[in-house]
């Protein structure tokens, strides 16, 4: 009876002339928020009404009613529904900048309604699409023995890692309207990949990549298929913020050949390593050529090591320092490797040689590669020194599994030489890849519409047949003499401000 006495029901009626979109808005700021999903669908909807569509048509078309949709997913701090957090990387890949998962609905609207010319039906047809793909995506990489091409790889190693940022990058290149071949778009994942992955070997942070990730779309989307990969590789190595660089070969192996691997990761983190370094070893690198034809599953194999944490058993040393050598050893990268849970379980602890050790059983009963080579290199016996040797190996195969390009040593700026708006110059964003020599400059202001200049090496540009030190030089000449802020004078033709190029500049930071 209190339950019956306490419910209330409220009707709201609409004249023809009152706004729907805008009283939904406003009750659901002031009762319980619905997701950005929910707002989104009821303003693509009311657009559609507005355009005459078949609203019932694109219901029937609207992916986003399925349990897989509905599911809540966590970025950060923010729990979501997987719809919402797709519909805020769609939009991310669309606009090329960085945005909030509380911001997704309002970003949205000034999309449709400022920033495309596309209607709202065509954009359906967009998103429909690519969220079809995505769930397409998402459940392979979750499938440990379904054939994996390489997005469907990235979806699964990003998964492990709890990283969603790169999702954005993949749904800009995968695109109903893309222009990448999908060689092209392998090659762009590899190398976005790299970053995150060696970033994430050395357990650097992570909390500044959502913003590089978004401006990595707007600084390469306009690039043709024969440029992409190199315009992504030019913007990924001119990070040198500690937060956001990509770190070279010498850091990533100086700090794994000591560390301790398995005490570092967290066991599906581990696997992921370990399955890179098997499919290395079967011939999958960013530039290798499969022997196999077949990448290793990835079902749940558990972690084993080689020579076991209780060593002291069947592995007897001479001294106590012997035995504190051998402890510092055992979680290296090297003692470490694959196994099922059944072989695990029986040769766990026991000795490495006779006919019960565990060489003998791993020869009877494992097919991995990287286990083939230990048996080989490994006949009387499995110490410290083979140890060491083998995480060498197993580090030059992530190495190679996550390259960078050539002479790319990823090194960090100190933070007292860092730039500030006083002291950018020109030339600085040539040197940091945001603009290229040889760009077209044209102003920003409607007084000299027709002004348009070449931007030259150092900094100098070409305008009205005239070098000049400087675009503020070149501004000066436009204006008739007087001075001015040429930061906002002039822009790149179809592209950024000068302005925003140096912000960008400042943020890689």
């Amino acid at each position: 009876m209190s339950l019956q006495l306490s419910l209330q029901l409220v009707i709201i009626r609409l004249t023809a002339t009152e706004d729907s979109q805008e009283i939904f808005e406003t009750l659901n700021a002031r009762g319980t928020p619905l997701t950005a999903a929910d707002l989104i669908k009821n303003y693509v909807f009311q657009r559609l009404r507005l355009e005459g569509t078949n609203t019932a048509d694109a219901y029937a078309r609207w992916p986003f009613e399925t349990k897989f949709w509905e599911a809540e997913v966590s970025v950060g701090r923010f729990p979501t529904t997987r719809s919402a957090l797709f519909l805020s990387q769609w939009l991310v890949s669309q606009v090329g900048r960085e945005i909030s998962p509380r911001s997704t609905f309002s970003r949205f609207k000034f999309f449709t309604e400022h920033e495309t010319e596309r209607t709202m039906s065509e954009l359906l047809d967009i998103i429909t699409a690519q969220a079809k793909h995505y769930e397409e995506l998402t459940r392979r990489a979750a499938d440990p023995h379904a054939d994996l091409d390489r997005v469907a790889l990235h979806f699964y190693r990003m998964s492990v890692a709890q990283v969603e940022i790169t999702k954005a990058i993949a749904l800009w290149l995968t695109s109903p309207e893309t222009k990448y071949r999908p060689q092209t778009i392998a090659s762009v994942i590899d190398r976005v990949e790299s970053w995150i992955m060696r970033r994430r070997l050395l357990r650097l942070q992570s909390g500044d990549l959502g913003r590089i990730a978004s401006e990595l779309i707007s600084y390469a989307r306009n690039a043709a298929d024969d440029d992409v990969i190199a315009k992504v590789e030019q913007y990924l190595t001119g990070l040198v913020s500690t937060s956001t660089y990509w770190p070279g070969d010498d850091e990533v192996r100086s700090s794994l050949q000591h560390v301790h691997f398995y005490q570092r990761f967290s066991q599906p983190m581990q696997r992921v390593f370990l399955q890179a370094v098997e499919d290395w070893h079967r011939g999958y690198t960013a530039n290798g050529h499969s022997k196999t034809g077949i990448r290793v599953h990835r079902a749940k194999q558990q972690v084993e090591h080689l020579l076991p944490r209780t060593w002291q058993t069947h592995w007897p040393v001479a001294d106590a320092a012997a035995g504190a050598e051998r402890d510092d050893n055992v979680h290296r990268l090297g003692n470490l490797t694959l196994l099922t849970g059944p072989l695990n379980a029986s040769v766990s602890n026991a000795s490495w040689l006779g006919d019960g050790g565990k060489r003998a059983e791993l020869r009877k009963h494992d097919v991995l590669l990287m286990n083939r080579v230990v048996i080989d290199g490994s006949a009387d016996g499995w110490d410290e020194v083979r140890i060491a040797e083998r995480t060498d190996a197993m580090i030059t195969a992530l190495l190679e599994t996550w390259p960078v390009p050539e002479r790319h040593e990823g090194k960090t700026v100190d933070r007292s030489a860092r730039f500030s708006k006083a002291t950018t110059s020109y030339a600085d964003l040539i040197s940091a890849g945001l603009i290229e020599v040889g760009a077209v400059l044209v102003c920003t202001e409607e007084r000299w519409h027709d002004a348009r200049g070449t931007l030259l090496a150092g900094g100098q540009m070409l305008y009205d047949g005239k070098t000049y030190s400087s675009p503020a030089a070149a501004a000066n000449a436009v204006r008739g003499g007087r001075s001015g802020n040429a930061w906002y004078f002039w822009r790149v033709e179809n592209g950024a401000w000068l302005k925003d190029l140096r912000e960008e500049l400042l943020r890689r930071q």
